[in-house]
């Protein structure tokens, strides 16, 4: 099956270049004098040209990030294939991304992520604070398929890079401010200060608000809003030619929730009918956490160290990274309409800090008369996370706690890696790379002093047969064949293994419910063409690809070695998944550029555990005899849906396409630069069950969203640019999260602003 998927593949790739140099031939032959700027990526740890990359990779410069309005790192699902992704629920600081079908919705710290973020190639390890505000960004690169090889940490999904521009050599920098609607204010700035041609200064700092777009009904205020601050200073120094130090050190403090809410049928705008207000758990709860308020705020800090030494065609490179992020909220995801109980029907509260430490050594080299380019290096990850977190339930006419307990778990991750690219001829290109990798976990729960609930203890944990020490030693190789066509044409095929280490159920309430879980593994192999066309106005990247997940890690149906049956975080089955992605940029006149995409794939479960076979037999069978409780035990629980059949994987869908253009008009009063764009995918699961027929809210439906935006640059103020736009132009209301079907999480509505931005 596999060798007939790729097979099809080939040949439509195989077809596709056939086309497109014929149309290259034409194109030449008419003259054509403009051409699609070089792009250049470090998707292998190195930089290289986008089109030498037999990886799928997709790029966002400067430019595209500030035309296409991608201000946060949540407005990159706009824009990538095959990536979808939200806010988690009730957290605006937290994004969850699926790249291929792989991913998860879980933030807290027993759990780790499929999808790996970076800043300057330092890994942030916990998904809590993963969306934070762009500024002064170079570029950001999107790996699709498992980072297993070279990146610091593990991934089974993809990797997304956030590249920071550097200190300049020359003084200046930009001021920018802007207002739109729900009473938002945005000031960005950016200074360039260089000392001397030895040392090199840099500092950036923005300041964000909005009031927000959801009313409380029951108190009248405004959630769903954003106040946040951020400010980063980086060095370059420069003591020798061979030599470069970059500094850098960050602080960001950002309030960002998102409190479920629904659509007013008689107004049209947005409502919840939460109840919950600061104060309210107070006499339940211990710690500061009880005061929390309502939503989500995160405070974080960094420091960065990259000393790189090149010499002889080798460069080696020492990267440091610490960084210390504290998270509080107050959430409830089930709203209590018409009554709202203003403790919450099921609250959640916690106080998290998390620390990590990495540090890497990195070398690259060219040697055996440049036929082999090789990259090698050893890393180191340190996690330390503290979370106390508070859960209950609450009716009209008192509250329970369920839970009072602060969890602490630790991560020590050591890796040694190495990849070589050897050309076996001109044209003809072989890669080698293996990482061996060894992660240690560590839990430990304990209830609070004075709280109410039930007792949680390690050693009571531990008694009841669940391990609190994880241990796993990995390896996982890539294995690639390239070859140039022509200067203008590559074609590859490779295979990549993937890893992401096993963790424990955090959110369990009873000692003998945290179980463990086993490590998610995957195999993804690929072909693809890199092809810049008719004299590079046209450049067209197509992959396909053929992806199996084992053990893949989703909430499902598990039997306790007492027979009891629960529904929790554990590795009930793996997953296939197969299609492609074809990425188009063509600039067919001056100043007009046309950038599109299409993903496809097929994502379906696979090697059904016993205990889910177990589900789905009674699921049938309660169904056939009409028993309620038998239904309700069994169906549309775990992934096993409403009719007792396996869902379908979460937030795959099986097309997406990406559409935008961008033109620039000059005229004698300046030059005008209109921007417009839109995302479409067929629909997608948000609920594990994924009732594709129902009604449950658990499908999502056909999406499309409309963007635009419109700058202008005076002739008269050749530094300043004036721009309008807006996000979800059409106000379309999406579900973006499940959680029951009274528990539906809507995309953000309409948004609109106006810019002024002047460089000096």
């Amino acid at each position: 099956m596999k060798a007939r998927i790729l097979g099809t593949a080939a040949l439509t790739l195989v077809s596709a270049l056939g086309a497109s140099s014929a149309m290259a031939q034409s194109s030449a032959s008419a003259g054509e004098v403009i051409q699609l700027e070089e792009i250049v990526v470090s998707a292998q740890r190195r930089l290289q040209n986008l089109q030498d990359v037999p990886i799928a990779v997709s790029s966002l410069g400067a430019a595209d990030l500030e035309n296409k309005q991608i201000r946060d790192t949540i407005d990159l699902i706009r824009e990538i294939p095959n990536l979808v992704g939200n806010n988690n629920v009730g957290l605006g600081s937290s994004n969850t991304y699926y790249i291929r079908g792989i991913g998860n919705t879980e933030s807290i710290a027993t759990q780790d992520v499929p999808v790996g973020t970076y800043v300057d190639d330092i890994y942030i390890s916990r998904q809590n604070a993963n969306n934070f505000g762009l500024f002064d960004v170079e570029r950001i690169e999107v790996m699709r398929g498992p980072q297993g090889t070279l990146f610091g940490r593990n991934t089974t999904g993809g990797a997304i890079n956030v590249i920071m521009k550097k200190p300049s050599t020359q003084a200046g920098g930009y001021l920018e401010a802007g207002a739109g609607r729900f009473g938002s204010i945005d000031v960005r700035a950016s200074l360039d200060a260089p000392l001397s041609d030895k040392v090199l200064t840099k500092i950036t700092a923005y300041r964000t608000h909005s009031d927000g777009y959801v009313t409380q009904l029951s108190t009248g205020n405004k959630l769903n809003g954003t106040d946040a601050y951020g400010v980063r200073g980086a060095v370059r120094l420069l003591p020798t030619d061979a030599l470069t130090i970059d500094l850098s050190g960050d602080y960001v403090d950002q309030e960002a929730s998102n409190l479920i809410n629904r659509v007013d049928p008689a107004t049209g705008k947005r409502v919840s009918t939460l109840g919950i207000v600061q104060g309210s758990l107070s006499n339940y709860f211990t710690g500061s956490k009880a005061n929390n308020k309502p939503g989500n705020e995160t405070k974080n800090w960094s420091l960065a160290a990259n000393i790189g030494w090149e010499a002889d065609g080798l460069t080696v490179n020492s990267i440091t990274g610490y960084r210390d992020t504290t998270q509080r909220y107050y959430i409830d995801s089930n709203p209590a309409a018409p009554n709202p109980i203003t403790t919450g029907v099921s609250p959640i509260l916690n106080y998290g800090r998390h620390k990590q430490f990495s540090q890497e050594f990195k070398l690259n080299g060219l040697t055996m008369d440049d036929r082999l380019n090789y990259t090698a290096g050893l890393y180191y990850l340190h996690e330390d996370n503290k979370t106390d977190l508070g859960t209950g339930v609450g009716t009209a006419t008192g509250f329970t706690v369920s839970g009072d307990r602060t969890i602490r778990n630790d991560l020590d991750s050591y890796a040694a890696y190495a990849q070589g690219d050897y050309k076996l001829t001109d044209a003809l290109t072989a890669t080698v790379g293996l990482r061996l990798s060894r992660e240690v976990k560590d839990l430990d729960v304990q209830t609070n002093a004075g709280a109410r609930g039930p007792v949680l203890d390690t050693d009571l944990i531990e008694a009841s047969g669940i391990p609190t020490k994880l241990k796993n030693s990995f390896i996982t190789p890539r294995f690639a064949l390239s070859y140039q066509i022509n200067p203008d044409i590559m074609v590859y095929a490779s295979a990549t293994r993937g890893e992401k280490s096993g963790g424990w159920n955090g959110r369990a309430l009873s000692n003998n419910l945290f179980f463990d879980f086993k490590p998610e593994k995957v195999w993804s192999e690929e072909i693809g063409m890199r092809a810049d066309l008719l004299n590079r106005t046209l450049r067209l990247n197509a992959t396909a690809f053929y992806s199996e997940a084992e053990d893949v890690q989703i909430s499902a149906a598990y039997t306790t070695a007492q027979g009891q049956r629960i529904f929790t975080t554990t590795n009930p089955a793996g997953l296939r998944n197969y299609g492609g992605e074809l990425e188009a940029l063509w600039m067919p006149i001056r100043g007009l550029t046309i950038n599109g995409s299409i993903g496809v794939q097929h994502a379906r479960y696979i090697d059904i555990s016993e205990d889910v076979e177990i589900q789905i037999a009674n699921c049938q069978a309660a169904l056939a005899s009409g028993n309620a409780t038998g239904v309700a035990a069994n169906c549309n629980r775990g992934f096993v849906d409403a009719k007792g059949r396996i869902a379908r994987p979460v937030r795959a869908p099986d097309f997406s396409g990406i559409l935008s253009a961008t033109y620039e008009i000059d005229t004698d009063a300046g030059a005008f630069r209109p921007t417009v764009g839109f995302d479409y995918n067929n629909g997608y699961a948000i609920g594990n069950a994924g009732n594709t027929d129902s009604t449950d809210g658990s499908w999502t439906g056909h999406q499309m969203l409309w963007n635009a935006s419109l700058a202008f640059e005076p002739s008269a103020y050749p530094d300043l640019t004036l721009s309008v736009g807006c996000k979800n132009c059409t106000g379309q209301n999406y579900k973006v999260s499940f959680l029951s079907a009274s528990s539906i999480f809507l995309n953000q509505p309409m948004t609109w602003d106006v810019r002024a931005r002047y460089r000096f």
